[in-house]
């Protein structure tokens, strides 16, 4: 059981990747820039907050599956809104109240714990 939450958490950190990596590139081909410095640049700003995934992940994600798993109720939705919720908590106290960062660190710890789970799905099965 550890062995398969520590490669979950682990997947789940790819989540800064993902999103900025999505990012720069929307961001490059509809701003027409320099593909290169807009890409990196919102790369390298997704992976500087990757922190907020990171508490998310130890405060909220992880206890909260525990404690479903504990009563056998795990609930996918239920894991997937904490990890929104926590990204919106460490978020505001940490990095912005408002705006696109905001929104998009939410949304990025929100892929993280899809990550923790599909982690999970699939160290299961095989």
């Amino acid at each position: 059981m550890k062995h398969q939450l520590a490669k979950s958490v682990a997947l789940s950190l790819l989540s800064p990747v993902i999103v900025g990596s999505l990012l720069g590139v929307y961001y490059s081909v509809t701003l027409q820039g320099e593909f290169v410095s807009i890409f990196f640049s919102l790369l390298m700003t997704a992976i500087s907050n990757a922190h907020i995934v990171g508490l998310t992940m130890a405060a909220f994600v992880v206890p909260g599956y525990l404690l479903m798993f504990k009563y056998s109720k795990v609930n996918y939705s239920g894991v997937l809104t904490l990890g929104l919720v926590g990204g919106a908590i460490f978020s505001f106290l940490l990095s912005a109240s408002t705006g696109e960062i905001f929104l998009i660190n939410s949304v990025m710890s929100a892929i993280a714990a899809g990550l923790f789970l599909f982690g999970l799905r699939k160290t299961s099965k095989s």
